[in-house]
């Protein structure tokens, strides 16, 4: 990757040495930004076992959480939760771990410190739904316009109902029109669903 970046400003150095007009400096720039975010699976793959073979191949600590953490060996995500550097990631981490061990309260105090986006919504009013706090998930959830943290918020509820065969339906009406890493998140969950790993409370 870091080759690649490279080249993009030796090639930028060329089109400026040669006084390629601006715009056309721009117009390639910006051509090879889109093109690297459409061939990253994580933004717009259609294939949830290329996507996860690309976390498993990455070497950065938190696509390695993700494939971990995805793949439900918890205690590999948390040994590598350690070398991830960013805050933000480290913090999304963290939480990911504190929802999947139940740990509500420690999550709720981590959420406290994090600021207003729809992740922190999505997790309150899943906390809401396992504490069985009406009043909690109606006020989160009407802060959330993600359609995709919606959706999956019915099929929480829908497990938490004992449900499993409603949620797996909605994760089936939802697959086909998602892509990345909702994708890859969507796909594992109705495969823990299936074999059992997700529970009712």
């Amino acid at each position: 990757m870091i080759w690649f970046l490279l080249l993009i400003v030796l090639f930028a150095f060329m089109m400026g040495f040669f006084q390629v007009p601006i715009w056309i400096m721009y117009g390639v720039l910006v051509g090879v930004l889109i093109l690297i975010l459409y061939r990253n699976p994580l933004i717009f793959g259609k294939d949830a076992e290329k996507i996860m073979a690309y976390l498993k191949k990455s070497k950065a600590p938190y696509m390695q959480f993700l494939f971990h953490f995805l793949n439900g060996d918890l205690s590999a995500a948390e040994q590598v939760m350690g070398k991830i550097r960013s805050k933000k990631s480290k913090r999304n981490s963290e939480l990911m771990l504190l929802m999947e061990k139940k740990q509500y309260g420690k999550a709720k105090e981590l959420l406290r410190e994090m600021g207003g986006h729809k992740t922190k919504w999505y997790a309150l009013s899943d906390i809401a739904i396992k504490e069985s706090d009406l009043e909690a998930f109606k006020q989160n959830k009407a802060k959330i316009t993600d359609t995709f943290f919606l959706n999956m918020l019915e099929v929480d509820q829908a497990v938490d109902d004992g449900k499993k065969d409603e949620a797996v339906g909605l994760l089936d009406s939802m697959i086909p029109k998602l892509r990345g890493y909702k994708l890859l998140t969507a796909v594992q969950y109705r495969k823990h669903i299936l074999e059992g790993r997700v529970d009712e409370f």
